[in-house]
């Protein structure tokens, strides 16, 4: 439940920041669309930054039993 949470946190709280400069018309459309992609490319990253700090800890657990 808690790795749900922490995987899209990142996602929403940069949705939200795009959707209130989108609000102002401060960033033109594709402007906002390089912006968009940037975050999904480091989002996707961050995943598996994630899983693999998972697969690390796990390790040793795996290797006792």
């Amino acid at each position: 439940m808690i790795f749900g949470f922490l995987r899209n946190a990142p996602l929403h709280v940069a949705r939200r920041a795009l959707q209130t400069v989108g609000r102002f018309g401060l960033l033109p459309s594709a402007q906002r669309a390089a912006c968009t992609g940037a975050m999904r490319s480091a989002f996707v990253l961050g995943r598996f930054d994630l899983l693999a700090l998972v697969q690390r800890a796990a390790g040793p657990a795996q290797r006792v039993a």
